[in-house]
């Protein structure tokens, strides 16, 4: 049943949802109409009052008396000091005409209220509405009798309620039904949620590789989405693995020109052999930072297991400290899910461009809300709001210049975004009010293994592991 009911279209799941709310509701309200006596209404017609007097034995209660009302016999007749108390002559004469006494024996008194929410009465010289000419009262009556050996037997009705027993009655059938409706309601819509939840939970990590198929479970139309995502996904997949095997044999067939190039060059002056030679490392530079980029991950093979950020942060930044850069860490634990090596390079390309172009870095690392978040703040002037996200473009550089002296061929920061997004994260970009350029970088956090192995295990550096993996 809830798996049937689970895979209807969101339209229907949604109307039964609706549906069931009311006759649950209904089914309260008939209840408690069948189950209970319905409750009186708060207010005494001049009958009601007439005939609580003329009941001495009570033979009338249960059909027209109320639990409300006071009644009492008394030695004197009635009085009250109360200014809001009035009385009204004919009121008083209709009172003695039901009870068919003369009008001397009775004594009637009563507050003046015309009001009702939300009904509004027309104003009269009696000060309570009038109804087919028979007064109807809302608030506090004190009607008398007097009886045959001369007591009087009295009525009080109760002060007029802030909330009358009828819409008591409405706010106990709501509470009910609500009480009956709500634990189905939410076991109806989690039904509905879960699937859109493992949706997009499975959509945020589409495009990263060896990211899992999108389940396809649901309504018909989260079904639906799902297999145009994994469709989309395998697209993607499809054209990148194309995209990157046409430049895999474009650069292996320039590589066969350009070592003859640089053998022909050996015969040439020492100064042309200097310049052309400089040129043939840039070009190997270019098409091996290209085949790089054009990799999932920026390259790398990932090879995905626990690793502690902190571990590969501190290895760069005492790489860096020993070459007598301004670089400074802030050590704290951050463990996530990723490649060791690849995320060294992320974070050498990051640091390095810092370095480059701000003077110097500032690293820090923290865990928040089940995020690792890895900062990098430069010195430098830092960048145009409108380039921000510019940097992050293939072979686009802050500095406009080519001149390999002063940096790379533009995809050290494409790479590293890259291999963020491959990893489940982002790296961002922003301006610091205090000056230099501030680099983010975000991942899912998981908890820190027990037996994990520790990055820093290996004597190598991460710079030294990518050449490894190039050379290999």
């Amino acid at each position: 049943m809830s798996f049937r009911f689970g895979r209807l279209p969101l339209l229907w799941q949604t109307l039964w949802l609706i549906v069931f709310t009311l006759i649950a509701s209904g089914a309260v309200s008939i209840f408690f109409t069948m189950a209970f006596p319905q409750p009186r209404l708060d207010f005494y017609a001049l009958r009601d009052i007439a005939e609580s007097l003329d009941d001495p034995r009570g033979l009338l209660r249960g059909r027209y008396s109320d639990p409300q009302l006071t009644v009492s016999t008394v030695a004197e007749a009635p009085t009250t000091d109360d200014s809001n108390m009035r009385t009204h002559a004919q009121i008083s004469s209709d009172l003695a005409a039901q009870l068919k006494v003369p009008v001397e024996r009775v004594r009637l008194f009563y507050k003046a209220d015309q009001t009702n929410f939300p009904f509004r009465y027309k104003q009269n010289d009696a000060g309570v509405p009038l109804r087919l000419g028979e007064p109807q009262f809302y608030n506090t009556v004190i009607a008398a009798v007097q009886q045959d050996d001369g007591s009087w037997r009295m009525v009080r009705t109760p002060e007029r309620p802030t909330i009358t027993r009828v819409q008591r009655r409405i706010v106990y059938n709501f509470i009910f039904a609500l009480l009956l409706v709500l634990p189905l309601a939410y076991l109806f819509a989690r039904q509905m949620s879960d699937p859109i939840k493992r949706f997009v939970a499975a959509a945020e990590r589409a495009g990263a590789d060896n990211a899992p198929a999108v389940p396809l479970e649901g309504s018909v139309e989260m079904r639906n989405a799902a297999q145009a995502i994994n469709a989309m996904q395998k697209r993607l997949a499809d054209m990148l693995a194309e995209r990157t095997a046409m430049i895999g044999a474009i650069a292996h067939d320039l590589r066969t020109p350009l070592a003859r190039i640089a053998f022909r060059i050996e015969g040439a002056p020492d100064s042309v052999r200097s310049a052309v030679m400089n040129d043939i490392e840039q070009m190997r530079a270019m098409i091996a930072a290209t085949i790089a980029f054009m990799r999932p991950g920026g390259g790398e093979l990932l090879h995905m297991r626990p690793v502690d950020l902190s571990q590969i942060l501190a290895v760069i930044a005492a790489n860096g400290q020993a070459m007598g850069h301004d670089l400074t860490f802030e050590p704290q634990a951050g463990w996530m899910l990723g490649d060791e090596l690849a995320l060294g390079r992320l974070f050498q390309n990051v640091v390095d461009n810092a370095l480059t172009y701000g003077g110097g870095a500032k690293v820090a690392i923290r865990t928040e809300d089940g995020r690792v978040v890895v900062t990098v703040a430069d010195q430098g002037p830092g960048i145009p709001e409108s380039m921000l996200d510019d940097v992050f473009k293939p072979f686009n550089r802050g500095d406009p210049s080519r001149n390999r002296a002063t940096g790379g061929v533009g995809l050290g920061l494409s790479i590293a975004r890259s291999i963020a997004i491959a990893h489940g994260g982002m790296l961002h970009a922003r301006n610091r009010p205090e000056g230099g350029l501030l680099m983010t970088a975000t991942f899912p956090a998981i908890a820190a293994p027990g037996d994990a192995i520790l990055v820093a295990g290996d004597s190598r550096s991460p710079a030294d592991g990518q050449d490894d993996r190039a050379a290999a």
